[in-house]
């Protein structure tokens, strides 16, 4: 019987590791599928490419296994050796050159095929309304307009008690038979309170001086801060559905925020990549792709671009309303804090959580500062701020604070050797065992203003 239990338990054994290691390979293919395939390939669904979902059974079954692999690596030199039919096949299929993937190990392309050939599509959810923080926002600003209101009713009342008063004071004089004063006024009478009540006058006085004082300091610092400014879009596209649920990449759609002074705006090519295939959503429906197949000429019945008799495309581009503005005195490069061999910062240091956001807005120093003590954050490299998003005081404190490690790329190489002849520098540099961006002139006037 201890033979046969032995026989049993290394069975499930068996069983419980392969399937660990099924489920693994998959989560890791729905990474690998997300950041490499996504953009031309849909898993059941013919996009920019055709579907993925049973091709490694086509190329099984033409005998050209191996060669998928092939194709996977370098597309073209696979067609142009000619020993492939499928990739003949593929090719005349849509002549459009897939990028090379040859980064991919083996192992790597399997667990991709692996998460494909397993992959149900989702039951489609309605997804929540407006964000959290607007709300919060809204009620605010709904709590300041019911306080003016309060206010202008109390100040009505105090006028109409004024009014009373007199009227009163009025008829008491005429039953104690005394002599009205018809050239009294209302201003007179202030006149005399105020003198016989002179230190209480005072008071109120320099009360509404500091008071009115404060209001306007407090406005004049608001003067250039744009935190939870959300503009309204011609199209209602969801970060919380494409960054959040779905794990679209911020770089696969802002794709020059690595290269430019500019982020950039995605153009509806990219958006098509998906909605060519993608007709509807969870909550709109048909309606806001719609918009977007307008934009581009696309009709989605026939599947084809409309075109005009010369060719092109009958276009009705859509205009964004920009959210994120900085005065054009002050340079900013998307390039110099992204680019992985310079700062290599995290979109969210300064956009905040944008996969919890729908439509884009700035986001504000408490959302960054929460997101940046998550697991999540830190592990991003998030450091934690006072001031607020886009003004200068927001650049000066990071510039302080944030760390650089000079041996993450061969970028910083020249400039340590450079530091290491900086005396003055390199003092600082180990009394607290860091480099921030500071020591190295991040807070020139020069580096953001010239």
């Amino acid at each position: 019987m201890d033979k046969y239990f032995k026989i049993l338990g290394r069975f499930l054994t068996t069983f419980c590791l392969s399937f660990s290691l099924f489920n693994f390979t998959a989560q890791d293919g729905e990474k690998l599928f997300k950041a490499n395939c996504a953009s031309c390939h849909h898993p059941i669904k013919n996009a920019t490419g055709p579907k993925m979902q049973g091709a490694l059974q086509k190329w099984q079954d033409a005998g050209e296994e191996d060669l998928i692999y092939e194709w996977v690596a370098n597309p073209s030199k696979l067609y142009n050796s000619g020993k492939s039919k499928m990739a003949k096949a593929i090719w005349d299929w849509s002549p459009t050159a897939m990028t090379p993937q040859g980064h991919l190990s083996r192992e790597e392309v399997e667990s991709i095929f692996t998460y494909v050939d397993n992959y149900a599509p989702p039951v489609a959810a309605v997804v929540g309304g407006g964000d959290t923080v607007n709300a919060n926002t809204n009620d605010s600003e709904s709590s300041d307009y019911w306080w003016w209101i309060i206010s202008f009713l109390l100040v009505f009342v105090l006028f109409a008690i004024f009014g009373v008063r007199r009227e009163l004071s009025a008829a008491i004089a005429v039953k104690e038979g005394r002599e009205i004063d018809s050239t009294r006024t209302f201003v007179n009478s202030t006149k005399e309170w105020v003198l016989r009540n002179w230190f209480v006058t005072v008071l109120l006085i320099v009360g509404i001086a500091l008071f009115s004082g404060l209001e306007v300091f407090n406005r004049a610092y608001q003067l250039g801060v744009y935190q939870d400014y959300m503009p309204s879009q011609p199209v209602a596209y969801s970060h919380k559905l494409h960054a959040g649920k779905m794990g679209i990449e911020c770089k696969y759609c802002h794709h020059s925020a690595e290269k430019s002074k500019h982020a950039g705006i995605p153009s509806t090519n990219v958006c098509m990549n998906c909605h060519a295939v993608v007709h509807e959503g969870a909550q709109y429906g048909a309606e806001e792709i719609n918009k977007l197949h307008k934009a581009v000429g696309y009709n989605k019945n026939k599947q084809a671009y409309n075109l005009d008799k010369f060719g092109n495309r009958i276009e009705d581009p859509i205009v964004w309303n920009k959210a994120h503005n900085l005065p054009d005195h002050v340079y900013f490069s998307h390039a110099q804090h992204v680019h992985p061999n310079t700062a290599n910062i995290d979109c969210r240091q300064c956009h905040g959580p944008v996969q919890n956001y729908t439509l884009g807005r700035v986001s504000t120093i408490d959302e960054v500062n929460a997101y940046a003590k998550t697991d999540e954050g830190m592990e991003k490299g998030l450091i934690q701020l006072t001031k607020p998003l886009l003004t200068m005081g927001w650049c000066i404190e990071c510039h302080n604070k944030k760390e650089i490690d000079l041996a993450s790329s061969g970028y910083y190489e020249e400039i340590h050797d450079r530091l290491k002849l900086r005396a003055d520098v390199n003092n600082k540099i180990f009394e607290d065992d860091k480099v921030t961006v500071k020591e190295l002139g991040g807070w020139e006037c020069a580096k953001c203003h010239y």
